[in-house]
């Protein structure tokens, strides 16, 4: 099972925003980016209690957040809490069928 303590331990500096973490968890199906801290507003989530969070197709490279949260308007969903976060990383990982970037 994947905990929030293993994507903060996996996570590595933004390479964009100051302060910011991010986390990219994949499989052959979906790639999953995690990212959030750095300077207020540049961010959702703190990467603490609250993420944000996309959704990629691992062959196409095109967003598919929509596809898991059919009611987010935007191809990432802000703020995703961290019990949400784990529920839905564990949904599609399961096992040791993962990888991280």
């Amino acid at each position: 099972m994947i905990t929030i303590s293993d994507i903060q331990e996996w996570s590595r500096p933004h390479p964009v925003v100051e302060g910011g973490r991010m986390t990219n968890i994949f499989n052959p199906k979906y790639e999953v980016s995690i990212v959030g801290g750095g300077k207020k507003g540049r961010l959702y989530g703190d990467f603490k209690n609250s993420f944000e969070v996309a959704v990629f197709s691992t062959k196409s490279r095109e967003f598919v957040t929509r596809f898991f949260f059919p009611d987010n308007p935007d191809d990432v969903v802000g703020h995703l809490g961290f019990a949400e976060l784990e529920e839905f990383v564990n949904s599609i990982f399961r096992n040791d069928d993962f990888q991280v970037r």
